[in-house]
């Protein structure tokens, strides 16, 4: 009697054992997940759907092109 009492709370002590590696196994991954959405949405937020975005050089007026905003009064000459 005694020797399956040992048994029964060996096997008691064996499944909370079991059971507290699967929580933490659990809450590793929830941990993971977490991660991965952050960085996902980090992605999506900071470029144009994956494809970067070169940067454009301001247009550079020709001399003819400004001379004639100035005199229609579009810019105010430097």
């Amino acid at each position: 009697m005694e020797e399956n009492k040992t048994e029964n709370l060996s096997i008691v002590d064996e499944a909370r054992k079991l059971r507290d590696e699967i929580k933490a196994e659990n809450d590793r991954r929830e941990e993971i997940l977490r991660q991965e959405q952050k960085l996902q949405a980090e992605k999506m937020l900071g470029s144009s759907a994956g494809q970067p975005i070169p940067p454009q050089p301001p247009k550079v007026d020709t001399p003819k092109e400004y001379a004639e905003k100035v005199l229609k009064g579009e810019i105010k000459a430097r």
